[in-house]
Protein backbone atom coordinates (compact mmCIF):
# COMPACT_ATOMS: atom_id res chain seq x y z
CA UNK A 1 0.00 0.00 0.00
CA UNK A 2 0.90 3.63 -0.41
CA UNK A 3 0.02 6.58 1.82
CA UNK A 4 0.02 9.98 0.10
CA UNK A 5 -0.28 13.19 2.05
CA UNK A 6 -0.77 16.65 0.56
CA UNK A 7 -0.83 19.80 2.63
CA UNK A 8 0.95 22.84 3.98
CA UNK A 9 3.27 21.07 6.41
CA UNK A 10 4.55 17.53 6.86
CA UNK A 11 2.39 15.50 9.20
CA UNK A 12 4.17 12.53 10.65
CA UNK A 13 1.91 11.91 13.66
CA UNK A 14 0.04 9.21 11.70
CA UNK A 15 3.16 7.05 12.21
CA UNK A 16 4.00 8.15 15.80
CA UNK A 17 5.71 5.36 17.70
CA UNK A 18 5.84 3.11 14.63
CA UNK A 19 8.92 4.47 12.86
CA UNK A 20 12.07 6.21 14.08
CA UNK A 21 11.92 10.02 13.84
CA UNK A 22 14.60 12.71 13.61
CA UNK A 23 14.50 16.50 13.13
CA UNK A 24 10.73 16.60 12.69
CA UNK A 25 10.61 13.88 10.06
CA UNK A 26 10.63 10.14 9.54
CA UNK A 27 14.26 9.04 9.71
CA UNK A 28 15.47 7.26 6.57
CA UNK A 29 18.74 6.08 5.12
CA UNK A 30 20.26 7.11 1.77
CA UNK A 31 17.69 4.91 0.02
CA UNK A 32 14.67 6.30 1.96
CA UNK A 33 14.19 3.09 3.90
CA UNK A 34 12.76 3.68 7.38
CA UNK A 35 13.43 1.79 10.63
CA UNK A 36 10.60 -0.59 9.68
CA UNK A 37 11.48 -3.32 7.14
CA UNK A 38 10.00 -2.72 3.66
CA UNK A 39 8.69 0.75 4.61
CA UNK A 40 10.00 3.81 2.78
CA UNK A 41 9.33 7.51 3.37
CA UNK A 42 9.91 10.18 0.71
CA UNK A 43 9.34 13.88 0.20
CA UNK A 44 8.76 16.44 2.95
CA UNK A 45 8.27 13.86 5.72
CA UNK A 46 11.63 12.14 5.15
CA UNK A 47 14.72 13.07 7.17
CA UNK A 48 17.65 11.73 5.20
CA UNK A 49 21.48 11.86 5.08
CA UNK A 50 22.44 14.93 3.04
CA UNK A 51 25.84 13.71 1.88
CA UNK A 52 26.97 17.09 0.51
CA UNK A 53 26.89 18.64 4.01
CA UNK A 54 27.44 15.44 6.00
CA UNK A 55 24.29 15.89 8.06
CA UNK A 56 20.73 14.63 8.46
CA UNK A 57 18.13 16.99 7.01
CA UNK A 58 14.55 17.34 5.84
CA UNK A 59 13.90 19.28 2.60
CA UNK A 60 10.49 20.72 1.77
CA UNK A 61 10.32 21.27 -1.98
CA UNK A 62 8.72 19.56 -4.96
CA UNK A 63 12.14 18.86 -6.54
CA UNK A 64 13.22 16.78 -3.54
CA UNK A 65 9.81 15.10 -3.34
CA UNK A 66 10.17 13.89 -6.92
CA UNK A 67 13.83 12.89 -6.64
CA UNK A 68 13.44 11.11 -3.29
CA UNK A 69 10.54 9.07 -4.68
CA UNK A 70 12.66 8.17 -7.71
CA UNK A 71 15.51 7.12 -5.39
CA UNK A 72 13.21 4.92 -3.29
CA UNK A 73 11.84 3.19 -6.41
CA UNK A 74 15.39 2.61 -7.70
CA UNK A 75 16.39 1.16 -4.32
CA UNK A 76 13.38 -1.16 -4.15
CA UNK A 77 13.93 -2.35 -7.72
CA UNK A 78 17.68 -2.86 -7.16
CA UNK A 79 17.02 -4.86 -4.00
CA UNK A 80 14.53 -7.09 -5.83
CA UNK A 81 17.05 -7.66 -8.64
CA UNK A 82 19.99 -8.14 -6.26
CA UNK A 83 21.82 -5.17 -7.75
CA UNK A 84 23.55 -2.27 -6.02
CA UNK A 85 22.28 1.30 -6.15
CA UNK A 86 24.10 4.48 -5.10
CA UNK A 87 22.98 6.42 -2.06
CA UNK A 88 20.99 9.61 -2.59
CA UNK A 89 23.33 12.54 -3.24
CA UNK A 90 21.00 15.52 -3.35
CA UNK A 91 21.90 19.15 -4.00
CA UNK A 92 19.17 21.24 -2.35
CA UNK A 93 17.28 23.13 -5.07
CA UNK A 94 14.50 25.69 -4.86
CA UNK A 95 12.92 27.79 -7.58
CA UNK A 96 10.03 30.09 -8.25
CA UNK A 97 8.42 31.54 -11.34
CA UNK A 98 5.92 34.41 -11.26
CA UNK A 99 5.08 36.35 -14.42
CA UNK A 100 8.41 37.48 -15.89
CA UNK A 101 10.37 36.81 -12.68
CA UNK A 102 12.21 33.54 -12.34
CA UNK A 103 14.84 32.57 -9.79
CA UNK A 104 16.73 29.44 -8.87
CA UNK A 105 18.67 28.63 -5.70
CA UNK A 106 21.07 25.72 -5.19
CA UNK A 107 22.82 24.57 -2.04
CA UNK A 108 22.72 26.03 1.44
CA UNK A 109 21.97 29.58 2.59
CA UNK A 110 24.50 29.77 5.43
CA UNK A 111 27.61 31.89 5.89
CA UNK A 112 28.49 35.25 4.39
CA UNK A 113 26.76 36.59 1.28
CA UNK A 114 28.20 38.23 -1.82
CA UNK A 115 25.76 40.01 -4.14
CA UNK A 116 26.48 40.32 -7.86
CA UNK A 117 24.83 41.65 -11.01
CA UNK A 118 22.24 44.37 -11.54
CA UNK A 119 19.42 44.29 -8.99
CA UNK A 120 18.03 47.72 -9.86
CA UNK A 121 14.23 47.28 -10.10
CA UNK A 122 14.01 49.81 -12.95
CA UNK A 123 16.39 47.77 -15.16
CA UNK A 124 14.41 45.71 -17.67
CA UNK A 125 15.28 42.02 -17.43
CA UNK A 126 17.66 42.59 -14.51
CA UNK A 127 19.98 39.69 -13.79
CA UNK A 128 21.46 39.39 -10.31
CA UNK A 129 22.39 36.83 -7.71
CA UNK A 130 24.02 35.92 -4.45
CA UNK A 131 26.69 33.49 -3.40
CA UNK A 132 26.79 32.09 0.15
CA UNK A 133 30.34 31.57 1.43
CA UNK A 134 31.25 29.36 4.38
CA UNK A 135 34.79 28.34 5.34
CA UNK A 136 36.16 29.90 2.13
CA UNK A 137 33.86 27.86 -0.14
CA UNK A 138 30.68 28.64 -2.04
CA UNK A 139 27.94 26.59 -0.38
CA UNK A 140 24.92 28.24 -2.02
CA UNK A 141 24.05 30.20 -5.14
CA UNK A 142 20.96 32.19 -6.13
CA UNK A 143 20.25 33.66 -9.56
CA UNK A 144 17.34 35.81 -10.75
CA UNK A 145 16.71 35.92 -14.49
CA UNK A 146 19.26 33.29 -15.49
CA UNK A 147 19.26 31.30 -18.70
CA UNK A 148 19.17 27.49 -18.49
CA UNK A 149 22.96 27.35 -18.99
CA UNK A 150 23.56 30.01 -16.32
CA UNK A 151 21.34 28.15 -13.86
CA UNK A 152 23.31 24.95 -14.55
CA UNK A 153 26.53 26.88 -13.89
CA UNK A 154 25.42 28.11 -10.45
CA UNK A 155 24.24 24.58 -9.58
CA UNK A 156 27.67 23.24 -10.51
CA UNK A 157 29.39 25.85 -8.31
CA UNK A 158 27.16 25.03 -5.33
CA UNK A 159 27.73 21.27 -5.69
CA UNK A 160 31.49 21.65 -6.19
CA UNK A 161 31.75 23.96 -3.16
CA UNK A 162 34.31 25.99 -5.08
CA UNK A 163 37.05 27.72 -3.06
CA UNK A 164 37.00 31.51 -3.36
CA UNK A 165 39.62 33.03 -1.03
CA UNK A 166 41.41 34.88 -3.85
CA UNK A 167 38.34 35.74 -5.95
CA UNK A 168 36.41 39.02 -6.11
CA UNK A 169 32.99 37.37 -6.43
CA UNK A 170 31.07 40.66 -6.46
CA UNK A 171 33.03 41.71 -9.55
CA UNK A 172 33.22 38.32 -11.30
CA UNK A 173 29.63 37.36 -10.43
CA UNK A 174 28.07 34.97 -12.88
CA UNK A 175 31.28 34.76 -14.92
CA UNK A 176 32.88 32.89 -11.99
CA UNK A 177 30.19 30.18 -12.17
CA UNK A 178 30.65 29.82 -15.91
CA UNK A 179 34.38 29.05 -15.43
CA UNK A 180 33.92 26.24 -12.89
Amino acid sequence: GVVVGVGGRPLINLFKGQVEEDKGGIKTDGFFKTSVPDVYAVGDVATFPLKLYDEIRRVEHVDHARKSAEQAVKAIKAREEGKPVEEYNYLPYFYSRAFDLSWQFYGDNVGDTVLFGDNNPSTPNAKFGTYWIKDGKIVGAFLEGGSPDENKAIAKVARAQSRVEEVDLAKEGLAFASKV
